[in-house]
Order: structure tokens, then sequence, then C-alpha cells
């Protein structure tokens, strides 16, 4: 489809749970960003992953993001608007897990002026860009567990180890974008059915 962004999303903890955890998206053009934490869980790195590429993704292009984590994409599409009714309990009465993520997950959709859509890729198959992905979050775990945390990244340069990468986006677009989500109204429930569903491949 024309027009369509589309950006690859990937979470990596190295001792799940509680390990050092990074996350990572790279937009099919090349551009991409990663950071990551001391400690967390795959989970929560594949939920970071999906939030940053949304906000980093402003505009009314439509968003097609690509993930191998069945968890994330469930949280993003078809779980959220029941969890949402039910004042964020699961179908079984309990908290829904990595609460705040999904909440914020959840804004950055809502907030951006173009739909997004969610599709399933499997993992470690030769997908180029799911690779390049998996690469750049498990290489901003590396850095989390060696201490370095993002002070060694350096923005607008091109990666040295994964192919295909060619630049960061600033931080400070990061935070245009984030703010530019925020400001945005937010969608009205009779959204484009592009916006709507969850690919399976």
């Amino acid at each position: 489809m024309q027009g369509v962004i589309t950006v690859s999303t990937d979470g990596s903890c190295l001792r799940n749970p509680g390990g050092a955890t990074g996350w990572a998206w790279i937009n099919h053009d090349g551009t991409f960003d990663s950071g990551g934490y001391a400690s967390g869980t795959n989970q929560v790195a594949e939920l970071t992953a999906l939030l940053e590429a949304v906000r980093a993704h402003p505009g009314p292009e439509p968003l097609m993001i690509e993930s191998d984590s069945q968890y994330a994409i469930k949280c993003a599409s078809e779980w959220l608007e029941g969890w949402r009714r039910k004042k964020w309990r699961t179908a079984s009465g309990s908290p829904v897990k990595n609460l705040e993520l999904v909440q914020a997950i959840d804004t950055a959709i809502s907030g951006r002026e173009g739909p997004v859509r969610f599709r399933w890729v499997r993992g470690h198959v030769g997908n180029p860009f799911n690779e390049r992905a998996d690469k750049l979050a498990g290489l901003a775990a590396q850095d989390w567990l060696a201490g370095r945390g993002d002070v060694e990244a350096v923005l607008g340069a091109p990666s040295p180890t994964v192919e295909g990468a060619t630049s960061r986006r600033p931080r400070a677009h990061r935070q245009r974008a984030s703010e530019h989500a925020a400001a945005s109204p937010a969608r009205h429930a009779a959204e484009p059915a592009w916006s709507t569903g969850t690919l399976w491949d």
C-alpha cells in the first residue's frame, strides 16, 4: 500500500526476568532507535519497542508495525479495548500486567493522526528487518549489562554493527514526536477499517 510506513520492532532480555533489557525499532527506510533498562522482562522490552515506534512516527500516514511478539501485538490491538472497558482488568478479573506501558501505547495510538496496524512475523527465519531489530535490541541490552546504558550511543551516526540500520533518529525528534502525539486529538471510534485489524503471517 502506497504511503504506508513500515517499522519492525523487537525486545531482548538477557536473563528473563530481571536481566538487562533492550528494545529497538527500525523503519524500513533504515532509520532506527534503541534503548534499554538495567533490569526488566522480555515482555516489557517488546511493549517498549512498540510504544517507541508509534511515538517516533506521528503524522497522517498509515503505520504498519511488525513484531515477532504475539503478546505485544495482542496487548496493543485485540485485548486493549476490552481491558479499557473493564477498567484495566482481564477477562478473569486480574489486573492487566505491564499496565503503565499498555496505557501509554493506548494513548500513543489514539493520539496519532494516522491509523496504526500490526503484523506478526515469525522470528529468526531470515526476515531482514526483524533480524536487524533483534540485533539492535540485543546490543542495547548488552550495553546495559555492561553498565554503559545509552552513554555510548552516538545519535545521527550509522550503526557499525547492524547491516541496513543507517541512522538513529535524534532524541529531539523523538521528543517532538511524543509531544505531537500528546497534542493530537484522539481518533473517534469510527476509524478506517485498515487500522483495526491484526495480520498474522
